[in-house]
């Protein structure tokens, strides 16, 4: 059953030549939205909810039903972008990225990723490559799914919604990307990205310490530095309470970078789902290719 399941009236489905669809998927499920090209506005939202996710076989699974049973994701798309989220990411400042060491990037960072898939993102501003690893049974379900599909994690989206802010990276800010299992967090400043990192947690208590421990990294002052909020959780009540109680200047994306939304599915939350929806105005270029895979 649909979780959420939002259609404008000028959605066709004969039309989908001049449609692009992005996905994402996690634990808490799988989401997406089709974009009318044309007209540059998202014309479909939907999220299937997935039950009692805990391993990556139960994840796999999920997204295979979802993807067999919604018919709509059969579409003859122009265009497939498919998100996944990640911690097993590194960022590599352009002057200093060799496209054949993607692997190798991860490996030092990480550690050895050999069953998965590594991709890159450039990402401009700040001018950085993000490497990424996406489980390698993941990435075979999808592109079965799809002739052609760009391979995204939510480092890239989070940190190119940054880069479309007013003033984008000369003032200082915090932004917070609520995910279901952690959540990401960046800081700008001085014409800078300063910070990029991302932290599990299960509780208002762990998000709290580690917000805190970023505002003391940083010499941010909580009372003064603003935190802005996006990601699936930015609208829990408990979590929206308690950063705002200690972060005065807490408050939730204004989603000003993202096509626009058809009447029909206005009701939708936008900072919620900010990096999805972002996903529709990534450039498309070589950066999706798979390390050692041409697509």
């Amino acid at each position: 059953m649909h979780e959420i399941n939002f259609i404008d009236r000028s959605f066709k489905q004969e039309s989908a030549g001049i449609y692009s669809v992005s996905i994402q998927a996690n634990s808490s499920g799988l989401a997406y939205s089709i974009c009318d090209n044309v007209a540059n506005s998202i014309i479909l939202f939907r999220k299937h909810r997935f039950n009692q996710v805990i391993l990556q076989s139960d994840l796999i699974r999920s997204i295979s039903d979802v993807m067999n049973s919604d018919e709509t994701l059969s579409l003859d798309f122009s265009r497939v972008r498919f998100l996944g989220y990640t911690r097993q990411t590194t960022l590599i400042p352009a002057e200093y990225y060799d496209p054949e060491s993607n692997r190798k990037y991860l490996t030092f960072s990480e550690g050895e990723t050999t069953e998965d898939s590594v991709f890159s993102n450039f990402i401009e501003p700040p001018g950085i490559y993000n490497i990424f690893s996406l489980p390698g049974e993941l990435v075979s379900l999808i592109t079965l799914f799809y002739k052609k599909v760009e391979f995204i994690n939510q480092t890239t989206t989070f940190l190119r919604n940054i880069s479309k802010q007013p003033d984008a990276f000369r003032n200082k800010v915090v932004y917070m990307g609520l995910n279901p299992e952690f959540f990401d967090i960046a800081c700008t400043g001085d014409g800078k990205l300063l910070l990029y990192n991302t932290f599990q947690y299960t509780s208002e208590t762990d998000l709290l310490y580690y917000v805190f421990f970023v505002y003391n990294q940083m010499h941010f002052e909580p009372d003064k530095i603003p935190l802005v909020l996006s990601g699936e959780l930015s609208s829990k009540l408990s979590y929206l309470d308690i950063l705002k109680q200690y972060f005065a200047g807490t408050r939730c994306d204004e989603a000003t970078g993202t096509p626009v939304l058809a009447s029909g599915i206005r009701q939708l939350s936008t900072a919620r789902f900010l990096n999805l929806l972002n996903l529709h105005v990534c450039e498309s270029s070589a950066e999706y290719t798979e390390e050692g895979r041409s697509k």
